[in-house]
């Protein structure tokens, strides 16, 4: 078999590129194109035959490592990403070979998104509550800290949620009916707040909000009693109602510890007070 009948034969995507700014591609097999959707006239008519233009993630870190490649002599093998024609975003595992002769490399192209795909899944399905399809614990703590850390916003509030009565339920009608209402506050609170908010269970019948830089403390009011006018059930007399307690750090000085210590004082003064209610504190 001739090496041209192997280049083309091959499954992989296979390219041969010039050690330029644009890795420009001097041939390459119809794995590729097919890979990009585009076909050989078009990638040279809309793109000069410049990979480069296909490519979505950080170009100057690719050419750096490209270049450090080329300058220990190691074999290049990388992941990122481009975009095909029909504007999917693929992940590909590039590894190229440098011909010094002709300051040109060989470079094979596998398509792993499905691997990232995968493995998103995972990380995914890793940080969520099993019974309330909420954030768990450990990543609600990150993704808050995460948000407290962008120094661009400038206010932060916090919800402690409490479902009254959810121990007597579970002792009197069982975890069955109590795991339903775990699974139906999740999907109350994710209507209430929407997408931009951070919304998870801290375990039992504790749920918590976050909100990075509300626009005023009147929409916390309007959240504070749009759960406490949701979140209510009756199963065989017993009522399970929500007690809130709400921090608003118009400053943006506390971090999530303080946070959770202040809502839980404010939740602890609803309970002596009056169960099925909410206090909201500034801060």
């Amino acid at each position: 078999m001739s090496n041209i009948n192997f280049f083309e034969k091959i499954s992989c995507s296979a390219l041969i590129c010039k050690n330029d700014p644009y890795s420009t591609i001097l041939q390459a097999n119809s794995a590729f194109y097919k890979l990009i959707g585009y076909t050989k006239e078009e990638m040279f008519q809309l793109f000069e035959n410049k990979f480069s233009e296909l490519v979505i993630d950080d170009l100057e870190e690719i050419l750096k490592k490209v270049g450090n490649a080329v300058k220990d002599k190691n074999v290049l093998d990388y992941e990122y990403r481009i975009k095909n024609k029909n504007g999917d975003i693929l992940w590909i595992h590039d590894i190229a070979t440098y011909n010094p002769e002709d300051d040109l490399f060989y470079v094979v192209i596998m398509d792993i998104t499905y691997r990232e795909n995968i493995l998103k899944n995972i990380s995914k399905s890793s940080e969520l509550d099993s019974l309330s399809k909420l954030l768990n614990r450990g990543a609600l703590e990150k993704r808050i800290e995460k948000k407290i850390s962008n120094k661009k916003t400038e206010s932060q509030a916090i919800f402690l949620i409490d479902l009254d009565n959810f121990k007597q339920l579970n002792d009197t009608m069982g975890h069955q009916v109590g795991d339903e209402i775990i699974k139906i506050t999740g999907e109350k609170l994710k209507l209430i707040f929407g997408k931009d908010s951070i919304v998870g269970r801290l375990g039992g019948d504790e749920f918590i909000v976050y909100l990075d830089n509300p626009s005023s403390e009147k929409l916390l009011h309007h959240y504070a009693e749009n759960i406490l006018n949701n979140l209510k059930f009756d199963s065989n007399n017993i009522i399970i109602e929500s007690s809130i307690g709400v921090i608003y750090d118009k400053n943006k000085i506390y971090n999530f510890d303080n946070l959770y210590k202040f809502s839980d004082i404010a939740l602890y003064e609803v309970k002596n007070k009056k169960k099925g209610n909410y206090i909201l504190k500034s801060i």
